[in-house]
């Protein structure tokens, strides 16, 4: 307990804004102000689903592993690309040590990229075959294009005697391209935990969708008393105001059902529906969250 508390301050002296984690135990975290707000989704492919994927025509798959240099080199590209899009939230920025690790990390990892007509990297994933499970633990890709070449890899190794395995990010329309989908199974697993560091960082770091004021009071943070209180977005045109006021707050919540509505999957009007926000003065607005691309386990 003096452990938890003690990382949590320093890490707001050092001005971090968030803290991810994998818990042993959601329920112990959550004492600590962890939430639940980072989750993957888990498609098991039905093999006869593959036949619909057939090698590709235009364009060219390259496989290896991590030490070719060319194919790392794509990989890390496009992963850099899709930050730089401005669209993700709590997705790792992977520095190079953290890329120079993943061998090591996560050993015996085939690597795909789709190289399109133009030669240019436009989709990548990789994979490991481990008893008798085909699965893909990292898979992205900017055009159709890219993705159906890279199910065309995994009907390649189409085998009844195989389970295959897609882990994706919660946002992902992977099933879309199946023809058919029934014999698809879907699943939304929570993955990691996040807590709030500093409420007022990440506030800045948010934009609503509407210009305007909402105001929203924060409870419940035992460790970070600076987090708590009422905090007045102001947001005009892409320019966002945070600060405190004694106003009296549209919005009420504890610290970790914010996180849900900050930094998780739900909305303003369903974290109120559901009870977790309690609404004073009904505002037409919400938070603009972007989407988490997380594959990354520490």
């Amino acid at each position: 307990n003096r452990l938890m508390n003690e990382i949590i301050l320093e890490l707001y002296k050092q001005n971090y804004a968030i803290s991810n984690l994998a818990p042993f135990s959601e329920s112990f975290y959550r004492r600590y102000g962890y939430e639940n707000a980072i989750y993957e989704k888990m498609y098991e492919l039905n093999p006869t689903y593959l036949r619909f994927f057939k090698p590709v025509k235009e364009g060219k798959i390259v496989r290896g592993k991590w030490k070719d240099s060319d194919l790392k080199e794509a990989v890390i590209n496009l992963y850099q690309a899709k930050l730089n899009q401005n669209n993700q939230r709590n997705t790792v920025d992977r520095e190079d040590w953290w890329w120079h690790r993943l061998d090591t990390y996560y050993p015996g990892r085939f690597i795909c990229v789709y190289f399109d007509k133009n030669n240019q990297p436009a989709g990548y994933m990789f994979y490991r075959i481990r008893d008798r499970e085909f699965r893909v633990e990292e898979m992205y890709y900017k055009t159709p294009q890219a993705v159906k070449a890279l199910l065309s890899i995994i009907a390649s190794h189409s085998s009844s005697d195989l389970k295959y395995y897609v882990k994706m990010p919660e946002s992902s329309l992977l099933g879309e391209f199946f023809p058919e989908q029934e014999g698809l199974k879907v699943q939304i697993l929570p993955y990691m935990m996040t807590r709030i560091i500093n409420v007022e960082q990440v506030l800045e770091a948010l934009h609503l969708i509407n210009a305007g004021k909402i105001k929203i009071e924060i409870t419940d943070d035992e460790i970070v008393a600076e987090n708590n209180g009422t905090w007045e977005i102001d947001q005009i045109n892409k320019d966002t105001k945070v600060r405190k006021t004694e106003k009296d707050p549209d919005y009420s919540g504890s610290l970790t059902n914010w996180t849900k509505v900050l930094l998780g999957h739900l909305t303003l009007k369903q974290a109120v529906r559901l009870g977790f926000i309690k609404e004073h003065h009904p505002v037409d607005n919400d938070f603009i969250k972007g989407e988490v691309s997380f594959y990354d386990y520490f």
